[in-house]
């Protein structure tokens, strides 16, 4: 099992209440998991858009 650590966040209202909208209904049990998956999704995003990466791919067709 992976350590934790905490960190705070201060956010207007208004974005939090927007950002709980946006998360209900997706099966997050708390806030914490949402942040934690559009971190991970952010560091993968970063990681795959580097234009200077040679990419390579295959499409099969049955």
């Amino acid at each position: 099992m992976h350590h934790l650590s905490r960190f705070g966040v201060s956010l207007e209202e208004d974005l939090l209440s927007a950002f709980d909208q946006s998360i209900s209904g997706l099966g997050y049990q708390n806030r914490s998991e949402a942040i934690r998956d559009l971190i991970r999704d952010h560091l993968i995003q970063k990681k795959v858009g580097k234009s200077d990466e040679e990419v390579v791919g295959v499409i099969s067709l049955l």
